[in-house]
C-alpha cells in the first residue's frame, strides 16, 4: 500500500438511463501526478490496517442471496489482485458465498479522485459487482444521511433483458430527503448507465469519481456515467463529511437485480472479480484521513475532569447522551470534578441509558480496561454496553454474585475496571458508542451515579516462543513455550449448554474431552484466553495445530481458531465430514493423531491476536467424540535471529444501517425511543 501525506487542504427517483458514449471533455489533474493514497495489493494478504469486512446473510436491505465471509475462499491477493470470489455453496442456510470490504474506520477521504481498476466476471445472470462509497458518519446518522455514491454496479435487470448485461455499468448518488422522517423511509437519488463497445469481463477498465464541493463525475474509462451538481444546501451529504470504500460481489436479491430464486441464478460458479489497485488523486479541496498515521494513545478520556487524558471524546461534535427508558436524572456528590451522572430507576420497567457520538478509531485500545466509578446500592443487574459501526455491540453484565469488576453495591463511590477483550463483537476502529449501561426490571427504586469514566491503552499479549504451546496435553515436551492454564489465562467454554463433557479413557496425562450433545441442535465449545495471544512464532511453514480424536460417531463438524473481537471476522474452521475427512482422520473408533499446517489456517486469523485457540462446532447431534493432546507445535525463537513478530497482521462485521430500505436496509443503531439529553447534567 502507498500512502503520500495530505496535499492541500422526496422521494426523488429518476429512472437509469442509458447516456451514448462520449469521451470525458477535460484531461483529469491525476494525469500528472502521483495518487496521494493508494492499495496497490502488491502484498501477500489483504491489510487489515485498510480492509476490513461486512459479514452476515441479512440480504443487506435488498435481499441479496449470498453469506458474506471473511475468509480466504472469498476474498485474497493473487497476482498483485484483490480477487473477490463468489461461490454456489450452502452456507449458514445462504445458497452463495462472496466478500464485502470496506475501509470505514480505517481510510476516509472527502474530495478528490477516486479510481480503481477492476475486471468483473461474466454477470449473467445474477451476479451484482459494486465499487462505491459511504459517508463515515453512517454509524451516527444512518443510510441515507451518511450519503451515498456508486461508482460501479453492473448487473441490473433491465440490462440483462436487453442483452447489455455484461456491456452496462450503472453511476448513482443517493442522499436523504429533506422533508422527510425516519418512518417515511424517504431517500433521494440520481442514477444513469452507459453501455461499453467490449464486455466488462475480457479485460480491466478504469471506474473513475471526480468528486469536488460542488460536483460529482461517474466514469469508465473515457465514458462519463452520470454528472450531478451537488451545491444545492440539501446535498450536505456530499460536503460535510469524509466517506470511505467499498468492494463487494452480491448475488442476486429483489433490488437491482430483481431475481429471487437461487435456480434462477445462471452466471458461472466461482466468480472473480479482480481489482489491480484502488488510487486517491488529490484536487484543491481533498482531506485524507488514515487511521493508521495517528492512532490515539494513552489514558482516553469519556467523561472525566482529573484524571489526565492524552486524548477525549468531543462532546461538541455531534455527541448525545440519550436516556432510553426509565431513568430520570437525580442528584449525587460527583466522585470527582462537578459533574457526573447521576439517575433515580423505578421498579416495574427495564431501564437505560448510553451515549452516540461519531465512530472513534481505537485501535491501540484493543486490550485496554474501561474504567469508571460507580455509586448503587441495589442487587440489580447492571449491563455496561460498547458499541461499533463496523462490528457491534458487546455486553458485560455486573451480576450480584458474579464478576463485579471491583464495584461493591453499598452506596459509596467504587472503582471499576473492565478489560475491553470482554465486549466481544466490538470493532475497535469504529467506536460509536464508549459507554452505556442498561438493565432489567428492579424490583425496587433505586439510584445510580458514574463518574471518571475513561479507557487505558492495550498492554502487550504473552507472545509464546521457541517450541510447542499447550493448548489441552498433560505432555510436559508438548509446553515447551508455555500453556493455556484453565481458570488462569484461560477457560473452557461450553457454548450455550449444548454439550455435557466428561474426562475418562484419555489418550494421554489423566484427563479427554469427551463430548456428547444435550439434543439442542448444535453443539460448540472452545478454550478462550482470558485477553489473546500473539502467536507471530507460529506464522510460518513448520508450525502446526495438533490434536489426537476418536469417534465412530457420523455428524459433521469442524475444528477452529478464533482472532479479534468481532464475529465472523478472523474465524477459521477445518471442516470433518464423514466419507471425506481430512488429514488422515477415520471414523473407527480408535484413536488419531491430526496435524493441521498453522499456514492452512492462519490466512484467515490475525495471528497477533488469536483469542480462541481451539474450537469445535457442529449442527446435529454427537454421541461419542473424544479429543486429547491439543498443542501448537514449531514455534520459531528469536534465539536463532527470526523476530517471530516481524511480519505484518494476517487475517480478516455487519454496520448498522438505516431505518428503512436502502443497500444495508438495518435497524438504526439507537436503543428504542430515547430522550436527547445533551451535555451531562451537573450536580449541585
Amino acid at each position: 500500500m502507498k500512502i503520500t501525506k495530505l496535499l492541500s487542504n422526496q422521494r426523488v427517483l429518476i429512472g437509469a438511463l442509458c447516456l451514448a458514449v462520449q469521451p470525458l471533455a477535460s484531461i483529469t489533474a491525476h494525469a500528472q501526478a502521483d495518487p496521494v493514497w493508494s492499495d496497490e495489493f502488491d502484498g501477500e494478504q489483504i491489510d487489515r490496517s485498510v480492509w476490513t469486512y461486512n459479514t452476515g446473510g441479512s440480504g443487506f436491505g435488498n435481499g441479496e442471496m449470498q453469506f458474506y465471509t471473511a475468509s480466504q475462499n472469498n476474498a485474497y491477493i493473487e497476482d498483485g489482485n484483490l480477487v473477490i470470489e463468489a461461490r454456489r455453496e450452502d452456507y449458514e442456510g445462504k445458497p452463495f458465498t462472496s466478500a464485502r470490504l470496506h475501509t470505514n474506520g480505517r481510510v476516509g477521504f472527502k474530495f478528490g479522485t477516486l479510481e480503481a481498476r477492476i475486471k468483473l466476471p461474466k454477470l449473467d445472470n445474477g451476479l451484482w459487482p459494486a465499487f462505491w462509497m459511504l459517508g463515515d458518519n453512517y454509524g451516527v446518522d444512518g443510510w441515507p444521511k451518511s450519503g451515498e455514491i456508486d461508482i460501479l454496479e453492473a448487473g441490473f435487470k433491465s440490462a440483462m433483458e436487453d442483452g447489455t448485461v455484461n456491456h452496462a455499468v450503472s453511476g448513482a448518488v443517493h442522499w436523504w430527503h429533506e422533508t422527510g422522517t425516519w418512518s417515511d423511509w424517504l431517500q433521494a437519488s440520481h442514477s444513469r448507465h452507459a453501455v461499453l463497445a467490449d464486455p466488462l469481463y475480457t479485460d480491466y477498465h478504469i471506474y473513475r469519481l471526480d468528486w469536488t464541493p460542488e460536483e460529482v463525475v461517474i466514469s469508465v474509462d473515457d465514458t462519463t456515467v452520470l454528472t450531478m451538481d451537488t451545491s444545492a444546501p440539501e446535498l450536505s451529504e456530499f460536503r460535510d463529511n469524509p466517506m470511505h470504500i467499498l468492494l463487494n460481489l452480491a448475488v442476486g436479491g429483489w433490488n437491482f437485480v430483481e431475481i429471487t430464486d437461487p435456480a434462477q441464478i445462471t452466471a458461472d460458479f466461482p466468480a472473480k472479480m479482480y481489482v489491480d489497485y484502488v488510487r486517491l488523486y488529490a484536487n484543491e479541496h481533498t482531506e485524507l484521513e488514515v487511521a493508521s498515521e495517528h492512532y490515539v494513545s494513552g489514558d482516553f478520556g469519556i467523561l472525566t475532569e482529573t484524571h489526565p487524558v492524552e486524548s477525549a471524546l468531543d462532546w461538541e461534535d455531534n455527541t448525545n447522551l440519550y436516556v432510553w427508558n426509565n431513568m430520570v436524572e437525580a442528584s449525587a456528590v460527583p466522585f470527582e470534578g462537578s459533574e457526573s451522572l447521576a439517575f433515580s430507576v423505578q421498579p416495574g420497567n427495564w431501564w437505560g441509558m448510553g451515549l452516540l457520538h461519531p465512530d472513534y478509531n481505537l485501535h491501540n485500545y484493543k486490550h485496554g480496561t474501561l474504567e469508571f466509578d460507580m455509586q448503587v446500592q441495589s442487587d440489580v443487574n447492571i449491563e455496561v454496553h460498547m458499541m461499533s459501526t463496523a462490528g457491534g455491540q458487546g455486553t458485560v453484565v455486573l451480576a450480584e454474585g458474579g464478576e463485579q469488576y471491583g464495584l461493591v453495591r453499598d452506596g459509596a463511590w467504587h472503582h471499576v475496571s473492565i478489560p475491553l477483550s470482554k465486549f466481544g463483537g466490538v470493532d475497535m476502529e469504529t467506536v460509536q458508542t464508549l459507554f452505556a449501561i442498561s438493565g432489567p426490571a428492579p424490583g425496587e427504586a433505586f439510584d445510580i451515579a458514574i463518574d471518571n469514566i475513561y479507557l487505558t491503552e492495550s498492554t502487550a499479549l504473552p507472545a509464546p516462543e521457541g517450541g510447542s504451546f499447550g493448548i489441552y496435553t498433560e505432555t510436559e515436551a508438548n509446553t515447551s513455550a508455555g500453556a493455556l492454564v484453565e481458570g488462569n489465562n484461560s477457560d473452557l467454554f461450553v457454548w450455550e449448554g449444548t454439550l455435557s463433557l466428561s474426562h475418562g479413557n484419555p489418550l494421554e496425562g489423566n484427563s479427554a474431552l469427551n463430548l456428547a450433545s444435550n439434543g439442542l441442535g448444535w453443539f460448540g465449545m472452545g478454550f478462550a484466553a482470558r485477553e489473546g495471544f500473539d502467536l507471530s512464532a507460529f506464522d510460518n511453514e513448520e508450525a502446526a495445530l495438533h490434536f489426537s480424536m476418536r469417534t465412530t460417531d457420523q455428524t459433521e463438524f469442524r475444528i477452529g481458531m478464533k482472532s479479534g473481537n468481532v464475529q465472523d471476522i478472523g474465524q477459521t474452521w477445518a471442516t470433518f465430514a464423514p466419507g471425506n475427512d481430512p488429514y488422515g482422520f477415520a471414523r473407527d473408533g480408535q484413536w488419531h493423531d491430526v496435524v493441521i499446517p498453522l499456514s492452512d489456517l492462519a490466512a484467515d486469523l490475525e495471528i497477533t491476536d488469536v483469542r480462541q485457540l481451539f474450537q469445535v462446532l457442529g449442527f446435529g447431534e454427537v454421541v461419542d467424540l473424544s479429543i486429547d493432546n491439543v498443542y501448537l507445535s514449531g514455534g520459531a525463537s528469536r534465539d536463532d535471529g527470526n523476530d517471530a513478530r516481524s511480519k505484518p497482521n494476517r487475517g480478516n462485521g455487519e454496520g448498522k444501517g438505516p431505518r428503512g430500505c436502502g443497500r444495508d436496509g438495518l435497524p438504526h443503531p439507537v436503543f428504542g425511543e430515547a430522550k436527547r439529553c445533551g451535555k451531562p447534567p451537573k450536580n449541585q
